[in-house]
């Protein structure tokens, strides 16, 4: 082996080892940013820096215009570059996507495939142009490198730098485009999502409004309470539904502000029974699942319809006041309801069925996962615990 091979091999071991190093920090930045513009500057700014070039330019294809198009440019005239563009059969960007081979030139002068410069404020000495190709086969871009820093020359032994540095830079552009593709049909379902809940919300308003007119020609007491219960049912899930629409679907509903806006709600569908019963809540925001706020707003709904119709019973202490709280303790939902009458029977059950409403409680509490204690302190109390 003569001694320039072997200087020649050593160098050329020396400037893997430092471009590797240099390619493996800055894919590291690429690799951990899912915003797609951001992903571009990422990579064409890791090009200019393991090149070691002046500029760096990322060619984009414009299928419609027949196109290669300048997305993404670095360097001193990247402003006065950025969105030029050039037929996509033309310079050695063109060549490049036609033949799906790297180019290297270090004088582009006597290259017969160079186009030109696009702009009077930048002269290309020489380059490195590659494709930016997909795990399909699909040439998706075209980087270049442009004029090698201190007027040196692009070597051969680049070139595997600079297509492995073009193979983690095309699976960053195609991991956030499906990011993207993502957040736009998620974006789209929600949309989609609120447009139902507004649907729904609309439809349970009017049925309550007709329930409550026919209500107020029923002369019959029990028929008339059975379908104030009903409205007071669907004014609950059509609050939830308003809710939903006002967040634009988030998953996750606050508690406390559903709870506050129902207790409300209820308080005024109340009214009908000339009873002066204050509603006061008290609590932190605690965020939920949008099917655990609806259980929890139906057993609102009916223990609050509960303690109104005690309230109006002949011999019993008149309440005038409900409390309600909503907080959280070692990862479990505390929501209470408490009054201020002379509370529940010795022999009350909330699984008796003498008491629909209770029954129903009972059932709800079953698909919510949840525990109730009930006390009297002196008034009813009634406590339910669920998971987060």
């Amino acid at each position: 082996m003569t001694e320039g091979k072997s200087k020649s091999e050593n160098l050329h071991k020396k400037l893997q080892k430092e471009n590797l190093s240099l390619i493996l920090e800055t894919l590291e930045g690429i690799n951990n940013t899912n915003e797609f513009k951001t992903v571009l500057h990422e990579s064409m700014e890791a090009t200019r820096q393991v090149m070691d070039s002046e500029a760096s330019s990322l060619f984009l294809i414009d299928d419609e215009k027949g196109e290669l198009f300048i997305s993404v440019p670095t360097g001193p005239a990247e402003k006065e570059v950025a969105g030029k563009s050039i037929p996509k059969d033309k310079g050695i960007a063109g060549w490049v996507l036609s033949n799906q081979k790297p180019y290297l030139t270090n004088d582009v002068t006597k290259s017969e495939h160079f186009y030109g410069d696009l702009v009077e404020s930048f002269t290309t000495k020489n380059l490195m142009c590659v494709p930016l190709i997909n795990r399909h086969g699909d040439v998706i871009g075209i980087i270049q490198a442009m004029n090698k820093r201190d007027g040196k020359d692009y070597l051969d032994s680049e070139i595997p730098v600079f297509e492995s540095l073009a193979t983690h830079i095309t699976i960053a552009i195609e991991r956030t485009k499906k990011i993207d593709s993502m957040r736009d049909t998620i974006q789209q379902k929600d949309v989609m999502i609120a447009e139902i809940h507004h649907r729904v919300k609309n439809n349970l308003q009017a049925l309550s409004e007709q329930i409550q007119k026919d209500a107020n020609e029923i002369e019959d007491e029990k028929a008339n309470e059975l379908l104030r219960k009903i409205e007071m049912r669907m004014k609950s899930m059509a609050k939830l539904h308003d809710l939903l629409v006002e967040k634009k679907v988030n998953e996750k509903v606050d508690l406390y502000t559903y709870t506050k806006n129902l207790a409300k709600k209820i308080e005024d569908s109340m009214s009908f029974n000339m009873l002066d019963i204050q509603i006061g809540v008290s609590g932190k925001e605690i965020t939920v699942s949008q099917n655990k706020a609806l259980l929890c707003g139906l057993i609102l709904n009916e223990l609050l319809i509960n303690v109104y119709k005690h309230a109006q019973l002949e011999g019993t202490k008149n309440v005038n006041e409900i409390e309600v709280s909503v907080s959280n303790d070692e990862g479990l939902v505390i929501l209470s309801v408490a009054d201020n009458g002379i509370g529940v029977p010795d022999d009350f059950s909330i699984q008796s069925k003498r008491s629909v409403g209770m029954w129903i409680v009972h059932e709800l509490l079953q698909k919510l996962d949840a525990d109730m204690t009930v006390l009297n302190d002196p008034g009813a109390r009634f406590t339910i615990t669920f998971p987060e």
